[in-house]
């Protein structure tokens, strides 16, 4: 049992914490935390192909990264309980909500819960626009070789250009991130 609440604190960190405490007004100072924190990102290497997926969303429509080649894909990796995810929820909401009329963009989340806890979850605090999938933490594992929530990917043409383990917790962060994603549809 330690073992796990050892495992859960560990791949549920805030680095966000120190950003949220403190104002990182200085865009130097705010930029070396970004990259800092994207140089500790697991998973695939930036410029590769992103590993193939089959995703049924809690709807049960499929969806198969081989449709989504010519779309900006987002991706988030979450699980229920996970402090970093409930600190970047209203602004992962406030994100999709912005960008929704952009067909060009698909926002994915991988939720390792099981599909009676996110919907739970989701019909107390609502859903954050992401189209949502519930898959075992083992297949996040082995597949995107992702052991910390959340993290998040974008994906184009079917290449991974961004990660970051961080949540997106506060408006810098936010900005920062949907600028992100924007320079990668022009």
């Amino acid at each position: 049992m330690r073992y796990l609440l050892l495992t859960l604190s560990i791949l549920c960190f805030s680095p966000l914490s120190f950003a949220q405490s403190h104002n990182l007004a200085d865009k130097a100072q705010f930029e070396a935390f970004i990259e800092k924190y994207k140089s500790q990102t697991l998973g695939p290497e930036l410029g590769e192909k992103f590993p193939e997926f089959e995703y049924r969303n809690l709807q049960g429509e499929v969806i198969y990264s081989d449709d989504l080649t010519d779309k900006l894909v987002v991706i988030n990796s979450w699980f229920v309980g996970c402090t970093g995810y409930k600190q970047e929820e209203e602004n992962l909401r406030k994100l999709t909500q912005e960008l929704s009329g952009d067909k060009n963009i698909v926002f994915l989340s991988f939720a390792m819960s099981s599909p009676q806890r996110i919907e739970r979850y989701f019909s107390k605090r609502g859903d954050f626009g992401y189209q949502t999938a519930t898959v075992e933490r083992k297949w996040i594992e082995s597949t995107f070789l992702v052991t910390v929530s959340p993290t998040h990917f974008i994906v184009k043409d079917g290449v991974l250009v961004e990660k970051i383990t961080l949540p997106i917790a506060n408006e810098q962060t936010l900005d920062w991130y949907k600028n992100r994603i924007l320079s990668f549809t022009e």
